[in-house]
């Protein structure tokens, strides 16, 4: 199996903070303000941790999406000239699809409410260290790439 690169940052807390701000649409400069590190220092994790394209894969929600499908399927519908059964046929499977599959954006802000609620728990369990969270950045940094690579992890 392929292993990622893994960014090896002084402070892993910083990196989280950082990614997370980024990935909530934050400004460079301004993560440098709040995170307390140097602009060289957020364009290399940037860069190295691939954040852009985990960013990008969050531009288009489900529903934007799935309101197109709807919006293509109606015109299909008020066209009855020039309606096509098949195209109908594979336009509501592709709804269907988008409706019940999990996309990467589904992911990316379910792991970040998670990074939350660990953070928010972790002053009353004992089990959540410092360790741990980093662990289960690395994991989910790690899905997404999978993600991100059609089922392959990239290296």
């Amino acid at each position: 199996m392929a292993k990622l690169k893994q960014v090896k940052a002084r402070n892993p807390e910083q990196y989280e903070y950082a990614y997370m701000l980024f990935m909530q649409g934050v400004a460079q400069n301004e993560i440098c303000t709040r995170v307390k590190i140097s602009a060289p220092t957020v364009q290399s994790w940037k860069e190295s941790g691939n954040w852009e394209s985990k960013r990008a894969s969050r531009t288009i929600s489900i529903d934007d999406l799935v309101q197109k499908s709807l919006r293509v399927i109606s015109d299909m519908l008020d066209n009855r000239e020039n309606f096509s059964a098949d195209a109908f046929a594979k336009a509501v499977a592709q709804l269907k699809t988008l409706k019940t599959h999990n996309t990467v954006d589904d992911d990316i802000n379910t792991f970040m409410d998670f990074q939350d609620y660990l953070m928010r728990e972790r002053s009353n369990n004992r089990d959540i260290t410092d360790e741990f969270i980093k662990l289960a950045t690395r994991l989910q940094d790690s899905y997404i790439q999978y993600r991100l690579g059609n089922g392959k992890l990239q290296k």
